[in-house]
């Protein structure tokens, strides 16, 4: 299961498109910090796709380390499309993705943090 954390609902939208139809993936849809940090709570994710910055006090970073220490095999992709954000701020197992990015790089960023996680 793949979680998406935007909150942007068109980049949301283009990602679960794309990931379902293509990838094959099952995806869980959070509009925002709140909604992920419920979802984080009630399901069980095998990837976190989050943007780093989002509306409220929780930062997409702050989602993916939850998720980590929530499980801990969890393979993590971040976004972002702010070019402030440098690689080095995301947990040593995520790989970074910046803004606009298209469905095939997603894929592979996603294939990649699945390899970083099985080693």
């Amino acid at each position: 299961m793949v979680l998406v954390v935007d909150d942007d609902a068109l980049v949301l939208e283009s990602i679960d498109i794309h990931l379902s139809a293509v990838g094959g993936f099952r995806t869980i849809l959070a509009l925002g910090s709140a909604s992920a940090n419920a979802t984080l709570d009630q399901s069980r994710i095998d990837v976190i796709i989050a943007d780093v910055i989002l509306t409220g006090s929780i930062t997409g970073l702050d989602l993916c380390h939850k998720a980590i220490t929530q499980y801990p095999g969890v393979a993590v992709v971040v976004i972002t499309a702010d070019t402030e954000v440098q690689c080095a701020e995301i947990p040593e197992r995520g790989v970074f993705l910046r803004k606009p990015f298209g469905g095939e790089q997603l894929v592979e960023a996603i294939e990649a943090a699945l390899r970083t996680v099985e080693k």
